[in-house]
């Protein structure tokens, strides 16, 4: 049969082709009445309010934008193998969704295609992935763990902002940026190991993780934008390994307890305003020896000139 809308109204194979219309009357889809389907279109289910359960039959190779976006009835989703490709807004605002398969053959998440599942725990991202777009899995308030494979190498910006419950994620070695906000606000995040093949950390990018402690930046980290890390009021400690160039303004703002923060470029990197201003009144900054001088003098740094001391030898 192809791809068509389906009425929200549907029994046994009756469709309305190109054609959405909503009522709260469908309550379940099954494979039988999708039989012949190869691509849920968008809009399909859209705001089918007391759809609790899907069963998305084998030929099915794509779900199109906000195919099921405001099922607020819908539990779970079983995706079949067949699928590759997720579109945008495809489950958003499903916020009853509380499982989902995603299955080994998609290569791409589209943009705010779990958004706002509220009840969705856990995600398990296949190998094969390559892409997570922007505002994927954001605002999935009870998101506590996310296993993101070494296939993917672009996650979007804001992909899991405001995963207020999730405490611990792995960044996979190809990924080359930390986009924009994406993990801000992850107010229970403690932990975040960077790659080595990441090169930028971008505006907000870990902005308001108030669990966080402690954040060491790898030597490919180029530059770090503003905001990064303001209001990680947990965070104590912080590394900046040798290959930084720049960091943004306010990228430490308001982390009150941020104690120790060491610097081992030998050249100061350029420097934002306010970068360390709302810290802890005790706060060094530790730079190399032979660079405490130039560090001391350069734009912004000076501002800090007190706190600037040479790193302990061991």
């Amino acid at each position: 049969m192809g791809s068509g809308y389906i009425n929200c109204n549907i029994s046994k194979k009756t469709y309305s082709a190109f054609n959405a219309i909503v009522d709260d009357s469908l309550t379940e889809v099954t494979a039988d009445m999708l039989d012949g389907i190869t691509s849920i279109s968008s809009y399909a289910f859209y705001q089918c309010a007391n759809l609790t359960s899907v069963v998305i039959p084998s030929g099915v190779t794509s779900i199109g934008e906000h195919a099921f976006s405001s099922c607020n009835a819908l539990t779970s989703a079983n995706i079949p193998s067949g699928v590759t490709t997720i579109g945008n807004y495809a489950f958003y605002n499903c916020t009853s969704l509380a499982s989902v398969n995603i299955p080994s053959n998609v290569t791409s998440i589209g943009s705010s295609a779990f958004s706002n599942c509220s009840a969705l725990t856990s995600v398990t991202i296949p190998n094969g992935v390559t892409s997570i777009g922007t505002y994927t899995f954001s605002n999935c308030r009870a998101l506590t763990s996310v296993t993101i494979p070494n296939s993917v190498t672009r996650i979007g910006y804001h992909a899991f902002a405001s995963c207020s419950a999730l405490t611990s994620v792995n960044i996979p070695n190809g990924v080359t940026l930390i986009d924009e906000a994406l993990f801000y606000y992850c107010t229970s995040l403690t932990s975040i190991t960077i790659p080595s093949t990441v090169t930028r950390i971008w505006t907000s990018a870990f902005a308001g993780c108030k669990a966080l402690t402690s954040i060491d930046i790898p030597s490919g980290v180029t530059y770090i934008g503003q905001t990064a890390f303001t209001s990680c009021s947990a965070l104590a400690s912080v590394t900046i390994k040798d290959g930084a160039t720049g960091i943004g303004d306010y990228v430490f703002n308001w982390c009150s307890r941020l104690e120790s923060v060491t610097v081992e470029a030998t050249t100061p990197p350029t420097l934002g305003t306010n970068a360390f201003d709302g810290t802890h009144a005790d706060l060094v900054i530790y730079v190399p020896a032979e660079s405490v001088d130039a560090y001391k003098s350069a734009t912004n740094w000076s501002t800090y000139a007190s706190k600037i001391q040479a790193i302990p030898s061991t």
